[in-house]
């Protein structure tokens, strides 16, 4: 009997505990969850249903939200344009190097950064940091990458300097601050050079911020355009980004001078108002894609690597 009155009371005392405040704050909160995911998928269902729907549909805005009939034309369009992949294969290219070299470069940095025993770490921290909050400005760092540096016209133009970021670095640090300190000095007793120890124990360990990591560069990687305007004259070498840029531009042009026109053909209606939407769904769907295989590492990197360290 005391034991069924224990469990009595304590589920008496866990329903007191949920209270009316606590239900109301839960239905904000659920609410909130519910307009931020409407407001998030909304523009991408009106652009995809933009592109395939009927282009007379489209010339008369009748899309709201759902595709109205069906046109494949413009992605017929897109993907007959021999420069897509050409533009396609300078983002690849850009995105997996500046993948693989920022996840390196923000791991060497951050890994010294975290151990005790790493004396002058504090005044490295505070140089870092300090970038976080000076910069020299767009016409100095232009300056520097293409005079100094030399790298106008060249794929590291897009790499080298943007190659890892104090604010990654913070966060990959303070991750590798939760690895047991014990065992990497059992390791280094047994031993192990700093080298092995980082290779063999650390990385293997960061799995979901290294994830992280990733995703995050190959975000930015796949999406930036405005170093590409600054440091990239020759097309060939221009990213996915700036097609998309350069396409949505050029369509809204041809489109403010389409309104007054009163026969619109079926070429020209699919040509000045669908192609622009193609091209942004064949810009965003492969980055959308990669986030079923890293979601699983993205709560726990982002929320053990956010805590101080």
């Amino acid at each position: 009997m005391k034991k069924k009155d224990r469990i009595q009371e304590t589920h008496e005392s866990n329903v007191l505990l949920t209270s009316k405040g606590d239900k109301i704050f839960d239905t904000c909160i659920y609410v909130l969850a519910v307009l931020i995911i409407i407001v998030t998928l909304y523009p991408l269902i009106y652009v995809f249903s933009m592109a395939i729907s009927n282009p007379v549909a489209v010339a008369r805005k009748q899309i709201w939200l759902w595709p109205v009939g069906f046109s494949s034309e413009a992605f017929k369009t897109v993907l007959n344009d021999k420069n897509v992949f050409i533009y396609y294969g300078n983002t690849i290219w850009y995105t997996v190097v500046g993948v693989v070299t920022g996840v390196i470069a923000t791991s060497l940095a951050a890994y010294p950064l975290s151990r005790r025993n790493f004396t002058p770490r504090k005044y490295f921290l505070i140089f870092i940091m300090f970038t976080m909050f000076f910069g020299g400005g767009m016409i100095p760092t232009y300056l520097v990458v293409a005079r100094f540096l030399k790298l106008y016209n060249t794929r590291w133009a897009l790499i080298l300097p943007g190659l890892t970021s104090a604010w990654y670095i913070s966060v990959t640090r303070n991750f590798f601050a939760t690895i047991p300190e014990e065992m990497l000095e059992s390791a280094w007793m047994d031993g192990a050079s700093e080298y092995r120890i980082f290779l063999q124990f650390v990385m293997p360990l960061s799995a979901p911020i290294l994830a992280v990591l990733a995703l995050y560069y190959g975000i930015g990687h796949w999406n930036a355009y405005f170093d590409a305007l600054l440091y990239l004259g020759k097309t060939e070498l221009q990213p996915l980004a700036m097609y998309v840029r350069r396409v949505v531009i050029q369509n809204s042009l041809e489109a403010q001078g389409l309104d007054h026109a009163v026969d619109l053909t079926y070429e020209q209606v699919m040509s000045t108002l669908q192609i622009k939407y193609a091209v942004i769904v064949v810009a965003v769907v492969p980055i959308l894609l990669l986030y079923p295989f890293l979601s699983k590492y993205l709560q726990k990197g982002m929320l053990v690597g956010s805590l101080k360290g």
